[in-house]
């Protein structure tokens, strides 16, 4: 053998050395007989060494080595059992420990396995031979107790030695004679350094013989062996003493060898003497002497020789032949000696086991004996080995099917000598093919073996026979039945099947295995199944085959697929893709119902021959199948294939690795193509200018319009879907047109005016507004377009009686008509009067409202200045009432609401129901107030002198009181939510969407303005655009109109050049800015543009544009004129301009528009809400930043000039066409009024029809509101009817309001005669019915009320009581007199007694209430109440002042000091095109400095510094509707201003009002910090520290952390070290998460914030705390529990991360979007790590723990890490929530506000809708198998932890920053390009999760080596993640573009709940809910498989639609897109 053997302590390796030393060294005496006696036990090999027959020459050196041991070495020889039959299989399963074990009787087994796999380790260059062919060799699985064996004849040949030579047993004395050798050095045997071991090969010669002195044997025997590999004759020089061979005879002396052939030598001379005693003869010597390799003799003396008996040296056919059925079998034995033929035939001895119990007879007539002569003719190749001289033949006949066993017993020679001397056994098997007991391994199957009869009873079909036992299992084995004689076979009926186990382990049909044992064979290695109700007729031998292996952590992982499937050929196949190399089992049963794998069944292939190995369930060897290496080229996936019957597998390559490539590289550029795409076809899409050459284009139909006129009305209105419009009478007399707009007759028109309502059927509508036309008294109050819609309604609503309340405001002299009783308003608890006249005009009665409150505005600035403060709260409280007071005086049908201004009129007549409608002008300004807390809440409602409940009911939204949402929830409680309208046919829709405040309501329809002067009649057509041609006149005259309109403002007179003109207010709604900011580029680029801009500077970006302009103006002498002031412009403005600008940045209507086509100036401006009508260039608004918008607008300007002359010229034909007709507006508006008033009175309807069922009998009549009529005003004031408060006041304060009011009412028992008869008694089909309420139960019951019926009586005043006590009485003038009794008007206003003419009273300069009642004409004054203005209001008149929270307003950056104006007026010197709009950009520049100068806040809020202003900062400044915060609450976007402004952008005071106001101040803080105020300290102050190298305060840092550690539910189990959550621990998780959700909603509309946001931090230490003490727990399921609780503990806190999230987003003094990508993308990344860092936990804990183990637990992690780390983390989480809970600023510390009908709104928001659906799609599909695809990212063997954590770094840190400020970037320009990405990204995490659980992605072969495998595959899954990110950012914010705070969190929690549901139920129904399933199928070994699963497909397309459902509402839901 080849190899380094020497070890310390060896023996000699010279025989005579080794023997003289055991003789020297070893006690030889035998202890019982005093004799000398070795007792030492030779041998060649044993159970723990290798066959030698299995390697090449085995079976010579096993002889050799028998030879030596056995004849050689004096001792006790051994022999392992099978050296004598040539066994050579191995059964060892290791390298490094080799040995052979095979039995002696037939066994399939040691055939299956015969080649041998496993190597050697322990051997150098082992020579295998035999070993790896044994499988191929049929004589294995035979029966091996083969007599004529030729090793046993060698065997027994030198046992029969011994016995016939003593010497040979018992001679001690060895002796080495001669030997012819020399040394080699194997390749193996060199040894370490000059070690080296040598190996002698050579011949040997020793003599044995006679120990003197201790034996007397008289016989020695000469031993000669070789050693060498081949066949060889060596020679010897019998003369020289040292290489003769001596033999230990004298000379002459002939010898005989005793093994065959038994050669004969006579020995020559030589010159040595025996034993080298020179006393004793000469030895013999031989002088040549032939071997064969490894050969050997034993001579001794002729004379002593004995010749051996006789031996069987062959039997034919064979031992344990098997054969087919045949009757007659003839065989032969071969002896080695003639024998004696007769003997024979008597002696042998047939036994036979059959199925019919017959023998075989031997045919005695068929026997021959034949002497062989020529011998040598069966030579055997081993040395010894006796031939064939004798052959008996004969015939067996009469042989049946079984095992026959044919013995021959001691048979002698032929002259009797000699015998045998053994009783030898030879077997046959006879039987058919299909018979086990012979076909072994062919016959283990039959398909006929079982079968079932009519009563479900078994029965075995028995086919073996042979056998004498059986045996059967129908449980495949795991149970037995006992052992049954087998007796003749047949049929046997078996019992019921026995079996339990797991749905997954049960099988299709009924399958047996039947065992059989034979007493002839001694074995029981005989089996056959069979199978029935099989589908298919497939051979099966298992139930199932699945694998188990680290891949499914040894079958503990349930959800990936493992188990093969048979085919229709009989084979298992399994597509087995892993990280190679890697390992599998194949177990019958996979896993028990205990969770346990079985053990009984489990399969591996040890020794790596491809044949399957069982060995016993506990042996520590893993039995696995090891498959170490990838498929060759161009396979990607080893296809395991198995064939049951053999037990032989294979490995084919399947799949193709190319394929694979392809999909990686695709998944990794096709979602950022598609992302990058769809951000391209958005662009495309709708960054587009529309080129409208034609205007208002009419909507096609295949219907002829006669048809549609007649079977559905034509109706521009779209007002919902509330049944059908009430259609009103009409008549000729609807309207008084003033002006009729001069438009040729086309036929398109009819001259027929409509008809409207005849005087009787005349509806009374109040409307109020602010802004008026008086036309007879000259008195107009206009600044926008709710000014010329009341110019509008004035004129054309003469159809209808109006009654208009108006206010006087200061700077107008108004005349004094009519007076009527003062109305008394309470505000703060304290009356106050407005005086109130009445002026009829025509239809309309005028009420005018007089008082200082009102008088402090002018006509230029009607509106006060803010929204929020204590001033605007008065004059609003003030306007409201006495619109209601109005409303109880007046009998009208309907109140028309325009704007938010007075919306909550129709409240402070509840109960009573006023039918009202909503013309929506501009929702952007709603009127709020704020109400953080209970002061400001009753503070609030006492100023607007409203109960509480009722303004929570109606009024307040979140933390505001909002008026327009008083009128929103007005509608929707009393009109179903019908009646609101926008004022252009988009502006409605886009309100709805951009407006919290109106979600409440079903939808807002559009009422679109008309064009004022469009008076002609309208059929409802347009003019045929074909019909229109250039007015060539107009053309003619255009260049002398452009040329005056040049020198009018002092440009440069070119005809040619292309002239631009701004008309409008200068403000950023306007766009004005973005004029300045874009012209010096245009104008540059084009020398032929001018520039005209005129309008009054509204706010900070009209004064920074004046200041651009007027730079412009000398940078472009000549081609720029600025004016930015109101200026009367003379016509030719308009019809001079070659072009019209309108870049607004909203516009509900834009009639400037009209008015400029109408002129011949076409349109270039932004397509939003009403603009885009009239022919021009208009462009889209995607995106409200300023370089998207100056990008449009460019865009737009440069399409104008390139556009053609003629283009122009027809263009501006077609605009001068357009209809925008006033008769269409009116027409709409009425059937919206019938509608509404409809809808009220199917209400009251039904209320009265529910009251008169449930009280019946009662039918009292109700009251109306037509107020009690008065005597003259000199008499005692007569009340008007008294109204019941939705919730009534205390009686205190009523009776205190009692106290200065009138006397009590007294009842009119008729109807007073007109005029003194009050506001008029008619009513005909234009007034809403009336119905009567029960006196004393306020249920009404339908009983009309007569129409002179008084309806106030005494009794009312009991029952219901009233709000107010007789406050506000009537004039005796009734001014609907005039109309209802065709009175004639006056030739002029009524003036007081003794006055011709009308007296004018100017309230400039008098501010106080006692100057202006020093001038009033008033016919009484109650002493007790003053008039209402603000120094009353806060007690400055009386010094009393009070400090009211309404005072407390925010500071709004309006640059006080103008610091930034000077610094912008520098920077303007460089002006150019470029810089213009980079520098320059009026907006970056003031968002920079609003930015600078709140840092410059939020120091003097930290107590850093404390500036005064010479101004105060009530300049209002909005941008993006982003509100600024209190200068306390440091309020993120999100808080209660958010959504809408504090202010109108349209309503700020002029600069020459501020520099009045700065006047009156020497030294205002500028940033209304008040003289008390008190910095922040301690942990407040520190939270507001800005965190290092960022802008963002401490506690938003700790919000972000709070919003970090909220992981999922799935997530929060690896913090207990579980990876893979069992079904009930997921089932309660989520629950848990479930409740905490709901639970964190609750509290968060209950409680203050703060305590929302410091709590979870509680559940958290909590959780962490008992993961570190669980290592304490006594018990290992105590320790679970303890965890279990733990991991409760933190999915309550986890839950609360949506309020971290919602309130965590927005800052002061930026741009909002940008801000909360940068902010998002931080957290969002942040978050990712620390999920990776969990999920690394939970793997390096499974890894650590024991394969096989069922999940691995936190318990089992080193103690000395799990304690510290727990505790301290636990500390840590306290200490934040200890921080956030005293720290956090004022704004976190209120409880949010109510929201009316918020539940109902989430339902009108389809992103919400369609965000449920995206966490139930995501969560259902994507949460099972989350875990799984996590653990793909540490699940590689090839790479370290720490190559990993690199990779995540580089993409959660390095890629991620790299997308950060790429969207960051982006953002700043196109807010939505990060949502719009996220949805083309399409479903990166549906690809992640491909990528990760389908097994595709787990070797790369092309990547070149494992390690960079890795690393390729985790790169393309961490990717895939940062774009899941990114998609996850981007839905967010679609959520906080879409939605308030107050909605996302909602929103977020609900999807927390749904998505709990969702993964519950994922988990116990989904496809993949236990792993990848057919959802993500393995493609891997190719792709039709994976994309026939029909499951694949529901789940990817889902998945798709995911983002295309976010794209259909996203632009549509944004509140900030226009």
């Amino acid at each position: 053998m080849d190899g380094s053997f020497e070890a310390e302590g060896d023996p000699p390796v010279d025989w005579i050395d080794f023997w003289n030393t055991l003789l020297k060294t070893n006690d030889m005496q035998n202890a019982y007989t005093g004799e000398f006696d070795p007792r030492h036990m030779f041998g060649v090999t044993n159970q723990d060494v290798f066959r030698w027959p299995g390697i090449g020459g085995g079976t010579q050196k096993q002889l050799l080595g028998f030879y030596l041991t056995t004849l050689l070495l004096p001792g006790i020889p051994t022999l392992y059992w099978g050296e004598e039959q040539n066994f050579y299989v191995l059964d060892s399963t290791a390298s490094n420990y080799v040995f052979g074990r095979s039995p002696m009787t037939s066994a399939q087994a040691w055939f299956m396995h015969g080649c041998y796999k496993v190597g050697n380790s322990k051997y150098y260059d082992f020579p295998s031979d035999a070993i790896i062919y044994g499988c191929e060799d049929n004589s294995i699985p035979l029966d091996h107790r083969d007599p004529s064996a030729p090793i046993r004849n060698i065997v027994k040949a030198a046992y029969q030695m011994r016995a016939n030579y003593p010497v040979l047993n018992d001679g001690f004395y060895l002796a080495q004679l001669s030997k012819q050798t020399h040394d080699i050095y194997l390749p193996g045997s060199q040894g370490p350094g000059p070690k080296k071991t040598p190996t002698e090969i050579g011949l040997w010669s020793f003599e044995r013989g006679n120990f003197e002195g201790l034996q007397n044997i008289n016989q020695t025997a000469w031993l000669v062996y070789m050693n060498e590999q081949v066949n060889k004759t060596y020679t010897f020089d019998c003369a020289d003493p040292s290489s003769a061979l001596v033999s230990p005879f004298e000379i002459g002396t002939i010898v005989k060898n005793l093994f065959y052939p038994y050669e004969e030598y006579t020995l020559n001379a030589s010159t040595a003497y025996l034993r080298n005693d020179t006393t004793l003869p000469l030895a013999g010597c031989l002088s040549a002497l032939n071997f064969t390799a490894w050969g050997y003799k034993v001579f001794v003396l002729k004379d002593e020789f004995i010749a051996p008996t006789p031996v069987i040296t062959k039997f034919s056919p064979g031992h344990d032949f098997r054969m087919v059925s045949a009757e007659t079998i003839p065989f032969e034995i071969h002896f080695s000696q003639s024998m004696n033929c007769d003997q024979i035939t008597n002696t042998i001895q047939i036994n036979s086991t059959t199925a019919n119990g017959d023998v075989p007879q031997l045919d005695t007539t068929s026997v021959q004996c034949n002497n062989l002569n020529d011998t040598g003719t069966d030579q055997s190749q081993w040395c010894g080995a006796v031939d064939t001289t004798f052959i008996y033949s004969a015939k067996l006949v009469n042989v049946s099917d079984g095992i026959h066993q044919i013995s021959v017993n001691n048979v002698t020679n032929a002259n009797g000598t000699a015998s045998t001397g053994s009783f030898d056994h030879f077997l046959l098997r006879i039987g058919q093919d299909d018979n086990p007991m012979v076909f072994v391994g062919s016959a283990n199957y039959s398909s006929s073996l079982l079968s079932v009869n009519s009563k479900n009873n078994y029965t075995i079909s028995h086919r073996a026979p042979g056998a004498d036992q059986f045996r059967y299992s129908l449980n495949f084995g795991t149970t037995y039945s006992d052992w049954q004689p087998y007796g003749n076979g047949g049929n046997t009926t078996i019992g019921p099947k026995v079996w339990s186990g797991t749905k997954l382990q049960g099988w299709v049909g009924e399958h047996v295995i039947v065992q059989y044992w034979s007493r002839l064979a001694g074995s029981s290695d005989h089996w056959q199944e069979g199978d029935i109700g099989l589908p298919e007729n497939t051979p099966r031998r298992f139930p199932h085959l699945f694998l188990h292996g680290t891949f499914n952590q040894y079958g503990f992982d349930a959800g990936l697929p493992n188990e093969m499937t048979q085919g229709k050929d009989g084979l298992w196949r399994f597509n087995f893709m892993s990280e190679w190399p890697s390992n599998v089992s194949l177990n019958a049963w996979g896993m028990n119902p205990d969770g346990q794998p079985d053990q009984t069944r489990n399969y591996g292939d040890i020794d790596g021959d491809f044949i399957l190995d069982r060995i016993p369930p506990f042996s520590l060897i893993q039995n696995q199948i090891n498959i170490t290496e990838a498929p060759p080229s161009p396979y990607l996936v080893n296809q395991i294939v198995l064939n049951d019957g053999s037990m032989r597998f294979e490995l084919v390559g399947v799949g193709s690795r190319w394929s694979q490539l392809a999909l990686y590289i695709l998944l990794w550029i096709i979602p950022i193509l598609t992302g990058a795409t769809g951000v391209y076809v958005f662009i495309k899409s709708f960054y587009r200018v529309k080129f409208n050459e034609i205007g208002v284009k009419e909507e096609k139909s295949m219907v002829p319009l006669a048809v549609r006129r007649k079977f559905k009305p034509l109706v521009n209105l779209r007002l919902g879907k509330l049944g059908q419009y009430a259609e009103q009478p009409q008549s000729d007399s609807a309207m008084v047109s003033r002006e009729v707009l001069a438009i040729p007759n086309t036929p398109g028109q009819v001259q027929a005016p409509p008809s409207f309502p005849t005087d009787e059927n005349r509806r009374t509508v109040l409307i109020a507004t602010m802004e008026y036309d008086i036309e007879d008294w000259g008195l107009k109050v206009k600044i926008g377009g709710l000014g010329v819609m009341a110019q509008l309604m004035g004129k054309n609503l003469a159809h209808q009686n109006l009654i208009w309340v108006v206010p006087c405001v200061g700077g107008l002299d108004f005349p004094i008509d009519t007076m009527g009783d003062p109305i008394i308003i309470h505000i703060l608890g304290v009356a106050y009067e407005v005086q109130v006249q009445y002026h009829v005009l025509r239809n309309i009665t005028y009420v005018l409202l007089d008082a200082p409150i009102f008088r402090q505005q002018t006509k230029s600035e009607p509106y006060p200045p803010r929204m929020d403060d204590l001033d605007s709260a008065v004059y609003y409280s003030a306007w409201n009432s006495c619109i209601a007071e109005t409303i109880r005086r007046f009998p009208i049908d309907l109140y028309h609401i325009n704007d938010y201004h007075g919306a909550v009129a129709p409240l402070h007549l509840l109960p009573e129901v006023i039918p009202c409608v909503l013309s929506l002008h501009n929702a952007e300004f709603q009127g709020l107030w704020p109400m953080r807390n209970q002061e400001e809440r009753e503070e609030v409602c006492a100023v607007y002198d409203l109960d509480p409940a009722v303004v929570q009911k109606y009024v307040q939204f979140g933390e505001v009181f909002n008026l327009l949402h008083a009128a929103a929830s007005y509608l929707r409680v009393h009109q179903n939510g019908f009646g609101a309208v926008g004022v252009s046919a988009k502006y409605g829709k886009r309100s709805f969407a951009r407006y919290p405040i109106l979600w409440g309501i079903k939808e807002v329809g559009s009422l679109p303005n008309p064009d004022p002067t469009d008076t002609a009649p309208w059929n409802k057509e347009q003019v045929k655009t074909d019909t229109i041609v250039v007015d060539q006149e107009l053309e003619n005259a255009k260049p002398g109109l452009k040329k005056q309109a040049q020198e009018w403002a002092g440009l440069k007179q070119d005809p040619s050049a292309d002239l631009f003109v701004f008309v409008g207010r200068w403000s950023q709604q306007k766009g004005v800015d973005l004029i300045a900011d874009c012209f010096p580029s245009v104008m540059e680029n084009n020398p032929q543009v001018q520039l005209i801009c005129v309008g009054p500077v509204i706010d900070l970006y009209g004064k920074f544009a004046a200041i651009k302009l007027a730079r412009m103006m000398e940078v472009y002498p000549g081609r720029v004129f600025s004016k930015p002031e109101f200026t009367a412009l003379p016509p030719y403005i308009f019809s001079g301009a070659d072009f019209a600008l309108m870049p607004s940045r909203d516009e509900p209507f834009g009639l400037v528009a009209v008015e400029f086509g109408r002129k011949g100036a076409l349109c270039v401006g932004a397509r939003v809400g009403g603009l885009g009508q009239m022919p021009g260039w208009w462009f889209t608004i995607e995106s409200t930043t300023t370089k998207h918008l100056i990008q449009q607008f460019k865009i737009a300007i440069q399409g104008a000039l390139s556009s053609k002359p003629d283009v122009r010229a027809i263009m501006r034909a077609r605009a001068a066409k357009q209809r925008f007709p006033v008769a269409q507006w009116v027409e709409d508006l009425e059937k919206l009024q019938s509608t509404a008033i409809d809808i009220v009175h199917k209400k009251e309807l039904k209320s009265a029809r529910q009251s008169r069922f449930n009280t019946p009998g009662n039918n009292t009549p109700s009251h109306s509101r037509r107020p009690t009529p008065a005597p003259s005003r000199a008499a005692s004031p007569t009340r008007g009817r008294s109204r019941t408060p939705a919730h009534s006041r205390s009686a205190s304060r009523n009776a205190s309001r009692a106290v200065s009011r009138a006397s009590s009412p007294v009842r009119a028992e008729s109807p007073p005669p007109l005029p003194n008869g009050g506001l008029g008694h008619k009513y005909g089909p234009g007034h809403r019915k009336k119905l009567r309420r029960k006196r004393g139960s306020g249920v009404p019951s339908i009983a009309p009320v007569s129409e002179f019926e008084d309806d106030s009586s005494a009794d009312d005043e009991v029952t219901r009581t009233p709000r107010r006590l007789s406050r506000n009485r009537m004039s005796d003038f009734n001014p609907l007199q005039m109309i209802t009794s065709n009175v004639p008007l006056p030739s002029a206003p009524f003036a007081p007694s003794g006055s011709s003419t009308p007296l004018r009273h100017s309230m400039v300069g008098t501010p106080l209430a006692e100057d202006w009642l020093a001038d009033s004409p008033r016919l009484t004054k109650n002493p007790n109440i003053s008039l209402l203005s603000l120094p009353g209001v806060k007690g400055e008149e009386t010094g009393k002042k009070s400090d009211y929270q309404l005072e407390h307003v925010s500071p709004f950056f309006t640059d006080p000091k103008k610091e930034y104006t000077e610094a912008f007026e520098v920077k303007l010197a460089k002006l150019n095109g470029k810089t213009s709009e980079d520098q320059l950009c009026i907006e970056e520049y003031l968002v920079k400095s609003e930015k600078a100068w709140y840092g410059k806040m939020r120091l003097a809020e930290m107590g850093k510094s404390r500036q005064s202003s010479p101004a105060p900062s009530t300049f209002r400044m909005d941008r993006h509707l982003t509100p600024s915060p209190t200068p306390f609450n440091d309020s993120p976007a999100g808080s209660i201003f958010e959504g809408s402004n504090l202010g109108p952008k349209d309503d700020f005071r002029s600069e020459s009002r501020m520099d009045n106001r700065d006047s009156r101040t020497d030294t205002i803080d500028e940033f209304l910090l008040g003289e008390n105020y008190t910095p922040p300290t301690g942990l407040r102050h520190y939270l507001r520290v800005r965190f290092p190298f960022s802008e963002w305060p401490m506690y938003s840092v700790l919000l972000a952390f709070g919003q970090i550690i909220a992981a999922n539910s799935y997530q929060i189990t690896l913090l207990t070290g579980t990876v893979g959550e069992a079904a009930s621990k997921l089932y309660v998780i989520a629950s848990i998460y479930l409740m905490a959700s709901i639970m964190w909603w609750f509290l968060y509309r209950r409680l203050q914030t703060v305590y929302v946001l410091s709590i979870p931090f509680v559940f958290y230490g909590f959780a962490f705390l008992l993961i570190g003490l669980a290592p304490f727990g006594p018990t290992v399921d105590g320790r679970g529990w303890i965890q279990n609780v733990a991991t409760g503990l933190y999915a309550v806190g986890s839950a609360s991360g949506s309020v971290y999230f919602a309130v965590n987003f927005g800052d002061e003094g930026g741009a909002p979007v940008t801000r909360w990508v940068y902010r998002a993308c931080i957290i969002q990344g942040t978050q990712q790590i620390y999920v990776v860092a969990l999920w690394y936990w939970g793997s390096a804990l499974t890894k650590s723990s024991a394969h096989g183990a069922s999940g691995s637990s936190a318990a089992m992690a080193p103690t000395k890490v799990i304690i510290p780390v727990g505790i301290t983390i636990a500390f840590v989480m306290w200490t934040v929530g200890y921080v956030l809970f005293f720290g956090l600023p004022k704004y976190y510390r209120q409880a949010p506000g109510k929201i009316p009908s918020f539940y109902t709104s989430l339902f009108r928001r389809k992103i919400i809708i369609w965000f449920f659906v995206v966490i139930i799609i995501q969560n259902y599909w994507l949460s099972a198998p989350y875990g799984r695809n996590w653990l793909y990212l540490w699940s590689s063997q090839h790479v370290p932890a720490w190559a990993i954590a690199i990779l995540v770094v580089f993409f959660f840190v390095i890629v991620w920053a790299a997308l950060l400020y790429v969207f960051a970037l982006l953002s700043a320009s196109h807010s939505w390009v990060l949502p719009v990405f996220a949805m083309g990204l399409g479903a990166p995490r549906w690809a992640q999760m491909l990528w990760g659980v389908s097994n595709i992605g787990l070797y790369l072969p092309w990547a070149g080596s494992p390690a960079a495998s890795a690393i390729a595959g985790r790169s393309l899954w961490l990717w895939l993640g940062v774009l899941d990110a990114v998609q996850g950012v981007g839905f967010g914010m679609i959520l906080l573009q879409t939605l308030t705070r107050f909605h996302v969190f909602f929103t977020l929690i609900a999807a927390q709940v749904l998505g709990s549901i969702a993964t519950i139920l994922a988990r116990a129904t989904a496809p993949d809910k236990i792993g990848p399933g057919d959802v993500f199928p393995d493609f891997s070994a190719g792709a039709m498989p994976g994309l026939g699963k029909a499951w694949f497909w529901v789940a990817l397309l889902m998945n798709l639609a995911v983002p295309i459902g976010f794209f259909m509402f996203f632009r549509k839901e944004q509140l900030s897109k226009p």
